[in-house]
């Protein structure tokens, strides 16, 4: 019963707000239409902002406003009075603008995304970007209801279960440089040092001697879904003898 009651209550929203835009006429509701994109793009590009990712406030902005923008002139260019020749017939397809656009949102989205060794950034930032282009195709539309609602769903996975997911079991990975006197058994020696504790997990080792073939650096790639247990391994590196740990960095 409630879920029919905010059906109902939706429709008449989206009814009275899609009325009440066209009552602006031309060129009032475009205008409108624009800034609600920009309006929206504004709310998802902050959310990105706080957090340091690489498409930011503006770029949302931006992506919304361009994308609004293309929808009412691909809308614009199919009422358009094209003069022509009796017996000529022309079709315009007003969304074939559209698809063009969240092509072109995809090159934008693969700038973003990082790669840094095995790990990869940005994707979320990347289509959420594209997720914006579609919000403000539907301000451009006029639809105004689904767009909004539109940019609640979109914050609500950027924000809300962003917290979620940190509650979830995860694997991390974390590369570490350890540098020890040279023996031979040594590589084998420190991956099962660091097996024993039951937390971690060794993915990868290799190594290389260094200056008069005494020393040898160790890099590791370490699995581990606890960050307290994984950082007291780095404490606990330092009560080894004839071990020091040079360098770490995550995944």
């Amino acid at each position: 019963m409630l879920s029919l009651v905010l059906a109902f209550s939706l429709h008449n929203f989206d009814v009275r707000l899609t009325a009440w835009g066209n009552s602006l006429g031309w060129p009032g509701e475009q205008l409108v239409r624009l800034i609600l994109a920009g309006l929206l793009g504004g709310l998802v590009g902050l959310e990105r902002e706080i957090r340091g990712r690489q498409a930011g406030f503006r770029t949302n902005i931006l992506v919304a406003l361009g994308c609004c923008l293309a929808m009412i002139v691909s809308i614009a260019f199919a009422y358009h009075p094209w003069e022509h020749s009796p017996g000529f017939n022309i079709n315009v397809d007003p969304a074939r603008l559209a698809y063009n656009v969240m092509a072109g949102i995809g090159f934008l989205g693969a700038g973003i995304i990082i790669k840094n060794g095995g790990s990869v950034r940005g994707l979320t930032t990347a289509a959420g970007l594209w997720c914006v282009a579609a919000m403000g195709l539907a301000c451009g539309l006029g639809l105004y209801t689904i767009a909004i609602f539109c940019a609640v769903l979109i914050l609500s996975v950027l924000w809300i279960l962003d917290h979620f997911e940190r509650l979830l079991p995860k694997v991390r990975y974390r590369n570490i440089t350890l540098r020890r006197p040279w023996r031979v058994g040594v590589i084998d020696e420190t991956v099962q040092m660091i097996q024993k504790y039951e937390h971690l997990d060794v993915r990868d080792a290799s190594f290389q001697r260094l200056g008069d073939l005494s020393t040898v650096e160790i890099r590791l790639m370490i699995a581990f879904s606890s960050k307290r247990l994984y950082f007291q391994f780095e404490r606990d590196l330092d009560k080894v003898g004839e071990c020091e740990l040079i360098s770490a960095s995550s995944e």
